[in-house]
């Protein structure tokens, strides 16, 4: 890089194409007179992804790696920071699209605030015709599709990975913990860790629109390792077993089902009607509630195994 980038725009990328994510980021960069640079590192992706992507490393502000196998969520996060020059670092998810033409501007414009952390915030699109796809959309819009407003009046808990503008300095004081491998809840244990340290984080209303809505196996699947990572975290970082209890409402629903007595059942109850409970929440009409009781009875499983893998939960619809 010729010049020192304000922004390091940090793309982990995995089986997607970011080419016209890149190109927008790019454009809106130029249009602003904004020094950036954007890290895109392939986390082992199949041969087409990479042969989209690789076409990004001829532009001189973009920076393209690939990995000979897969990093993970985390790690990959943090290979991304270490490479990273500038004194700000913007993380996207790759399957994420700037919801305006002044996406980096906001963020830039942001920094003239004294706070080191910032969340933009998750969008999605108008409910999809398929009904494989609603489980996932109906949870993004109704979970985490939130104003700035909403978010700050939680903002630790409300911490997501997808969107979000960090200090180098700060990040390097936290980084994500690469013990939790796989899918889900590194955000969670980061977000309680920039808590833990009382770093403030300012939560704007400068979304992404959320592109990878997978269909509702697929999310299921991704569901079940994110519970497998949730128990870890209960053992990994034992002195937040509290902290993350008060910000978990799966794991407060848990604690009362333990404290009951009703565990044992809960884990019966899983096996024995886990293949139906699946099918009704791929229909067109998905319940959260009854997707948080799926969850929790995962929980319940889970915790009572804590060997246990999400390839072995895994069940045909």
């Amino acid at each position: 890089m010729e010049n020192k980038a304000l922004v390091s725009v940090c793309l982990p990328v995995y089986n997607f194409d970011v080419t016209e994510l890149v190109e927008d980021l790019l454009n809106q960069a130029h249009v602003y007179s904004t020094p950036i640079e954007i890290l895109v590192f392939d986390d082992h992706s199949i041969s087409y992804y990479k042969k989209r992507n690789q076409e990004l490393a001829k532009h001189k502000d973009v920076s393209y790696l690939e990995f000979d196998h897969n990093l993970g969520r985390s790690k990959i996060r943090n290979r991304l920071a270490d490479f990273a020059v500038g004194e700000w670092l913007l993380f996207l998810d790759c399957d994420m699209v700037p919801g305006s033409s002044s996406f980096l501007y906001k963020y830039v414009d942001a920094i003239r605030t004294d706070v080191k952390v910032y969340c933009g915030g998750i969008g999605y699109g108008e409910k999809p015709i398929k009904s494989e796809l609603m489980l996932r959309w109906r949870y993004g819009i109704l979970r985490e599709s939130r104003s700035s407003t909403v978010r700050q009046h939680f903002p630790y808990k409300s911490f997501l990975s997808g969107n979000f503008m960090i200090s180098r300095e700060v990040y390097y004081q936290i980084r994500f913990n690469e013990e939790i491998s796989g899918y889900g809840h590194e955000d969670t244990l980061f977000g309680l860790e920039l808590k833990k340290n009382k770093i403030p984080i300012l939560h704007i209303d400068n979304p992404c629109l959320h592109l990878g809505i997978e269909p509702c196996f697929e999310y299921l699947i991704k569901s079940e390792q994110g519970i497998v990572n949730l128990v870890r975290l209960l053992r990994i970082v034992p002195d937040m077993k509290e902290e993350l209890e008060r910000n978990i409402r799966l794991l407060r629903y848990y604690k009362i089902v333990r404290f009951i007595g009703l565990a044992y059942p809960m884990r019966l109850f899983f096996r024995v009607f886990n293949p139906f409970i699946r099918r009704v929440l791929c229909n067109a009409h998905p319940s959260l509630l009854l997707f948080d009781l799926y969850k929790v009875g995962l929980i319940a499983q889970t915790y009572h195994n804590p060997n246990l893998s999400s390839k072995r939960l895994k069940g045909k619809i």
